[in-house]
């Protein structure tokens, strides 16, 4: 009882679920509306009896492996003194990362496409 409750409350397959959900329902919206792009009922079986054949019992396996071990020990003993942080210099601030990450990708891609378009 106590690896089935820590499954069903761990976040192992929290990505998993969300997405196979998501994929289901858009797959049933496909059914609904007669595509021929829906993937078949029997797919949808099989790769769930993957995800309980295999993703499961490996989340046992090493949840039953890591509880086993010995907990981690730090190398080294925190001091209980609190030490002064310095400033932050202007880089390492929110805003200018912020703005460098958005100009820098946006220049690239702005400099290949005037190329581009300037050569048609």
């Amino acid at each position: 009882y106590l690896f089935c409750s820590a499954y069903f409350n761990s976040l192992s397959d929290l990505f998993l679920r969300i997405v196979f959900a998501d994929f289901f329902i858009m797959n049933l919206i496909l059914w609904v509306k007669g595509s021929s792009a829906a993937i078949p009922f029997g797919t949808l079986v099989a790769i769930l009896a993957m995800w309980f054949g295999i993703s499961v019992p490996l989340t046992f396996v090493g949840a039953y492996f890591g509880f086993k071990e010995k907990p981690i020990e730090h190398p080294v003993r925190t001091n209980q003194i609190p030490r002064q942080i310095p400033e932050q210099s202007f880089f390492t601030k929110p805003l200018p990362g912020i703005i460098m990450g958005g100009i820098l990708p946006f220049g690239c891609i702005f400099i290949q496409l005037f190329f581009i378009l300037n050569s048609i």
